[in-house]
């Protein structure tokens, strides 16, 4: 006899600059089962009155502090692009020292692990028309957000903060490996490569999936149902991801 698929909620943390919606075109490729739920961060949004917040850590703990109260609710996943992924490894360290249920799985996309802080700095720092010029350059932002003077105004003070969080970010001493399932995500032509992705393996006790994608660093702009179909294979496959053991990332190409 068929069983349905347990329900399951993924928490999902914006990349910079991204508010409580960036992951909306995902949503509507999700598997039925599957609740996306976006995190705003201060400064944005729905909270755009209080003050931006220029600190990874501090940012960590805003988010831990929302998602608390929520992770009694049943099985979730956390899921984060670029300074979003940062960010749910940060929560994750909370999670678990506070003794709170671990997610089923973990999704990393567009970042460098704690391992390797080769992070390019500085770029906070730039006047407006390079600041400009390496959005640009980058991919994530709308083309039309970069010819509107109005639109540069409103976004480019919320985009200085989160590049701020992310190139001043020092990590900790070194943790001990979580039991946590991790799905690494990685473009082919980031500025990183796929041994720097691949040492997100480092991290958790449990198994380490990477999985690469054609395209730089906002590959994921282009490919929702394929990373819907991920998250739908790790939360409501018949196989438990936590009962996997894996002593290195196992790679798989989009």
């Amino acid at each position: 006899m068929e069983t349905e698929p347990r329900a399951a909620t993924v928490y999902c943390l914006p990349y910079a600059g991204g508010n409580a919606y960036a992951y909306r075109p995902l949503e509507q490729h999700l598997p039925a089962g599957i609740r996306l739920v976006g995190i705003e961060l201060p400064g944005r949004g729905q909270r755009a009155r209080e003050p931006l917040c220029r600190s990874l850590e501090a940012l960590a703990d805003d988010v831990f502090a929302g998602l608390r109260p929520r992770l009694h609710d049943g099985r979730y996943a956390l899921f984060g692009h670029s300074m979003g992924a940062s960010l749910c490894f940060l929560c994750l360290r909370r999670i678990a020292a506070a003794g709170l249920p671990l997610p089923a799985a973990v999704f990393l996309s567009g970042a460098r692990p704690p391992t390797h802080p080769g992070r390019e700095e500085g770029r906070h720092l730039l006047p407006r028309e390079g600041f400009v010029d390496m959005l640009r350059t980058l991919g994530g932002c709308p083309p039309e957000v970069l010819a509107e003077e109005s639109l540069i105004d409103y976004f480019e003070p919320i985009l200085r903060a989160d590049f701020e969080a992310v190139e001043t970010w020092r990590p900790a001493s070194v943790a001990p490996p979580l039991p946590v399932p991790f799905v690494v995500l990685h473009g082919q032509g980031d500025s990183f490569g796929q041994a720097e992705a691949g040492d997100w393996a480092r991290e958790t006790a449990l198994a380490c999936r990477l999985h690469e994608f054609p395209g730089g660093h906002f590959f994921i702009l282009r490919h929702w149902p394929e990373i819907a179909r991920l998250i739908g294979d790790a939360l409501l496959a018949g196989v438990d991801p936590a009962a996997e053991r894996a002593a290195g990332p196992l790679l798989q190409t989009a």
